[in-house]
């Protein structure tokens, strides 16, 4: 049987040689879950999303003609 305070304690880090603690584990892995997480959260409201674009209403609202936006003559 696991001991229950090991649990939910943070294991000791090991310490450098001035005495600070080295959390450089400890940010890298709360660093990871954050992006993870983020990219979670873009691939099921924001992945799927396709935006249609009306080239002549670019041109309108850009003050320019269909033409120059699409590269066209």
């Amino acid at each position: 049987m696991p001991n229950h305070e090991s649990l939910f304690c943070p294991r000791q880090s090991k310490r450098d040689h001035s005495g600070r603690t080295d959390f450089r584990r400890e940010i890298t892995l709360a660093l990871l879950v954050k992006f993870c997480l983020l990219g979670i959260l873009w691939w099921s409201f924001f992945a799927g999303q396709k935006v249609p674009v009306d080239a002549p209403g670019v041109a309108r609202a850009a003050g320019s003609s269909a033409e120059t936006l699409t590269g066209e003559t």
